[in-house]
């Protein structure tokens, strides 16, 4: 794919995808209890509000990016450590939810009308690209979303303790980038391959 086409196709649709997913937390949070994003204007879909500039040259030269994450005060919720962990979950869900809807409406397009290359290839990537955020995301170590699951589910653990963890997360992610950078398909086995499997099963 060149340039050209990823930076129309791609990044659009990157940046809409990570909105969603950041909306998701906030919105969720707010729901259990926390104000947090909605006083800081996160509980919008507009991009600029979740931009993250570097996360946005990374995808462009890396193929991968990042939004800023929502802020979420978890001693606002009643339940902290299982209420961090719903408000977690609803990121890559929403990704999920969107990957589906994407395949769904393609198909229903497709029923009028006869769909060009282009727009299919479109509705590929857009179901993809949130398929690979899904599982990237559910990869349980901190910060990821999938980590506060994890913690949800780990009998004796406390929030306290769960924020300790996650002070030392971004180590387990460095490793991960370099081992997968270094020649280990660490990615290809968790995040891409599971995505060709579902976006295969949805077109």
């Amino acid at each position: 794919m060149d340039i050209i086409k990823e930076l129309v196709i791609i990044i659009p649709i990157l940046l809409f995808s990570l909105s969603v997913h950041e909306f998701s937390h906030g919105y969720v949070a707010w729901k259990l209890g926390d104000p947090t994003a909605k006083r800081m204007g996160r509980l919008t879909l507009n991009p600029i509000a979740h931009l993250d500039p570097f996360g946005i040259l990374f995808a462009i030269f890396f193929k991968f990016g990042w939004a800023k994450p929502v802020p979420i005060n978890p001693y606002y919720f009643r339940k902290p450590l299982f209420h961090m962990a719903i408000s977690s979950a609803a990121g890559p869900i929403s990704n999920l939810m969107l990957a589906v809807g994407f395949a769904l409406l393609f198909k229903i397009i497709s029923i009028f009308v006869s769909v060009p290359f282009f727009v299919r290839d479109f509705f590929h990537i857009a179901s993809f690209i949130n398929l690979a955020l899904f599982f990237f995301n559910l990869i349980p170590i901190p910060p990821l979303d999938g980590s506060r699951v994890l913690f949800a589910s780990i009998p004796g653990m406390t929030l306290e303790k769960s924020l300790r963890y996650e002070m030392f997360g971004i180590v387990g992610i460095f490793i991960l980038v370099m081992a997968s950078w270094s020649g280990l398909p660490i990615f290809k086995y968790i995040v891409v391959e599971p995505s060709y499997k579902i976006l295969s099963s949805l077109y």
